[in-house]
């Protein structure tokens, strides 16, 4: 967008420029000529690249003031959703007997693009095994009863690492149709799993189908950092969008029950009542261990910054960072170091709201400013400084150190399959690792004229606007960032919205350890025919479901039920506790 206003006031001084000094040649004659001087080439440029700023704010849209109440109110939706991937741990050969975690936020890197390796970090933690799957079997000799078998071969010197009580993690690997509808098998037509040996004549142990649990929605397995004053249930919303293979993790919890019967060579059985029919048949890979989503995130510091007294801001970048291949994703820390001094002085952010509490203890702020960079489709991030009494920066000399969380900018989308291979500082010498799916494109963050229209949409946000069924729509449509770079999964993504036929509310009671506790029941109606499938219809409504939980009152309680059209399927959540602090 600059390019466009610097061209345009470059053109305009050349060409319009030349015709107005023949106009007026008493007055601008020399405009009429062209010159050969380098000196006033680069003048000409510099004045039009300096107009092209002006009119790039004037012409802006959406005053500084939006963003100052949407970086305080709503302080995620500023943020560029860095670009994400399911990456597989592979352990060495030999290396493991027990269990070993690789933890979340363990930094690993991608080949090469453009000179700059790509830095990716996990967002869960990782058990690796001494245990690897070696079938998976789809049995359909029953078919109102089909089970599932996933076949391990691990050796006896790892069996309690496996056979432990906090299981196995399985990735659902593959295509989205197939993965959504083994999540729905397993979620709401379950009817038993058991653990059994594969020797011959070996039993099975019944370990219960409540040892089952889908592992994406957690707060531990959370893929995108969170600020503390934003809506937590709206980090699903987006992490839905992005990435929706985040949530095809299942763990299977309390193998330690089968400990007394643990062999070498065994399977889990997951049995099924009458679930729908599957569109293709499973395949070996449906199943993957050792698998967690990563993020383009890493740690850097930033250039130091020398306060000036004549400077109201400042461009932030990293230090030693092409900044064609680096975007500041957040600010984790500014702390100044004053001549003279050996104590350094941390700023706060200026809507943490922490005051002086004496006229003595004045404490020091800063504040962050995004704008479209003029270099391509990424962000700049300004740094401003300053104190609840206007002390003006700079009068003592003072040197910043600024801790910065930053992405690869655009670089990410030139990755492949495979790509993120590569060690980094603190990546476990003990296993390999690769991406196994496709690495996404970086969201921007919708600055333009529809940023304060959709934070008009947000301030009136509360569970009765959820209740209702185009205002359910439009707060969905409002995380459909990909609507911006992927057109085919902005229109999937629409129609799913579009899905939502009806959405009913009803005043519920529940006794909870004897006491009753209310809670508001919501019934959603949708639309078959807006989904790829069965399981993904239950995924959008899973995910609705923690929506829901998130703007429920405190001391209340949310529960869903889904209803299809056509088909009239039923589905149903468990109630779950409201997060919402009541005022």
């Amino acid at each position: 967008m600059f390019s466009k206003y610097y061209q345009s006031e470059l053109t305009y001084l050349r060409e319009l420029g030349k015709e107005f000094g023949k106009a007026y040649p008493a007055v601008a004659g020399m405009l009429s000529e062209r010159g050969g001087d380098p000196d006033v080439e680069r003048l000409m440029e510099g004045f039009a690249f300096l107009t092209a700023r002006i009119r790039e704010r004037l012409d802006d849209d959406v005053p500084e003031v939006i963003h100052t109440l949407t970086d305080l109110l709503l302080p995620h939706y500023l943020r560029t959703l860095p670009a994400c991937s399911i990456v597989e741990f592979t352990p060495v050969a030999g290396a493991l007997r027990t269990r070993q975690r690789v933890a979340r936020n363990t930094e690993l890197a991608a080949n090469p693009v453009e000179g700059t390796m790509c830095r990716f970090r996990t967002t869960a933690d990782v058990d690796l095994l001494p245990l690897q799957i070696t079938d998976v079997v789809h049995d359909t000799s029953q078919p109102s009863m089909p089970t599932i078998r996933v076949q391990f071969q691990t050796h006896e010197a790892g069996r309690a690492a496996v056979f432990h009580p906090d299981g196995v993690r399985l990735y659902l690997h593959g295509e989205p149709q197939v993965c959504t509808m083994v999540m729905l098998w397993m979620m709401q037509h379950l009817k038993s799993v058991s653990v059994r040996g594969l020797s011959s004549g070996a039993k099975g142990i019944e370990i219960g189908k409540a040892s089952v649990r889908a592992a994406g929605f957690e707060e531990r397995c959370a893929m995108l950092p969170w600020p503390k004053f934003a809506p937590g249930g709206f980090r699903l919303l987006q992490e839905y969008f992005t990435l929706p293979a985040k949530f095809n993790f299942i763990d299977v919890r309390g193998l330690d029950a089968a400990v007394s019967r643990a062999e070498d060579r065994f399977e889990i059985v997951f049995q099924f009542e009458r679930p729908p029919a599957l569109p293709t048949r499973l395949s070996r890979d449906l199943m993957k261990l050792h698998c967690a989503p990563v993020i383009n995130l890493f740690s850097v510091d930033a250039d130091p910054l020398k306060l000036d007294p004549t400077q109201h801001e400042y461009l932030l970048r990293a230090s030693e960072v092409d900044p064609r291949h680096m975007e500041i994703y957040s600010i984790d820390k500014v702390s100044g170091l004053q001549a003279g001094r050996s104590d350094r002085r941390e700023y706060k952010p200026f809507f943490d709201f922490i005051h002086a509490s004496s006229p003595d203890d004045i404490p020091s702020y800063y504040r962050v400013r995004r704008s479209n960079s003029p270099l391509d489709d990424g962000i700049d991030s300004w740094l401003s400084v300053q104190t609840p009494r206007d002390v003006p920066s700079g009068a003592i000399e003072e040197t910043l150190s600024i801790e910065l969380m930053c992405t690869n900018r655009g670089l990410p989308s030139q990755l492949k399959v495979g790509d993120i291979c590569m060690a980094a500082p603190g990546s476990p010498p003990f296993a390999r690792f690769k991406n196994v799916t496709p690495v996404t494109v970086p969201v921007r963050p919708p600055f333009g004229q529809a940023l304060h229209w959709r934070l008009i949409s947000h301030l009136a946000l509360n569970y009765r606007a959820l209740a209702d069924r185009q205002s359910l729509r439009a707060i969905l449509d409002l995380y459909n960032f990909l609507a911006a770079v992927d057109r085919q999964a902005a229109r999937a993504n629409r129609l799913r919205i579009e899905g939502i036929r009806e959405v009913r509310t009803r005043p519920v009671e529940r006794l909870v350890k004897g006491v009753p506790v209310r809670g508001v029941g919501t019934t959603l109606e949708l639309d078959e025919n807006s989904f790829s499938g069965d399981g993904d219809l239950y995924l959008f409504a899973s995910v609705i479901d923690e929506v829901l939980a998130a703007h429920a009152g405190i001391n209340t309680f949310s529960e869903l039920s889904v209803k299809t059209h056509p088909s009239q399927a039923e589905y149903s959540w468990k109630a779950k506790s409201g997060q919402q602090p009541i005022l």
